[in-house]
């Protein structure tokens, strides 16, 4: 049987929408409940977005206006 640490952090991340594995619920518990939480609701890092993915699926976002860009960049 998991331990309750480990129990809470797969409710936690059950309930804010991301799926876990074992090994990465154990690290979530040894970090403890409220730096989890902090890292979920403002993570410091994020991956830059490919140019090329995104001209892959909007082929004409050079010719969009910053509103349209803003919005494709974002939205994906």
């Amino acid at each position: 049987m998991a331990s309750p640490d480990v129990e809470l952090m797969a409710h936690l991340m059950r309930r804010a929408g991301f799926g876990a594995t074992y090994e990465e619920l154990e690290e979530y518990a040894a970090k403890g409940y409220e730096a989890v939480v902090d890292e979920l609701l403002s993570p410091m890092e994020q991956p830059d977005l490919e140019m090329d993915i995104l001209e892959r699926y909007f082929i004409d976002w050079k010719e969009m206006n910053a509103l349209e860009i803003n919005q494709a960049y974002l939205t994906y």
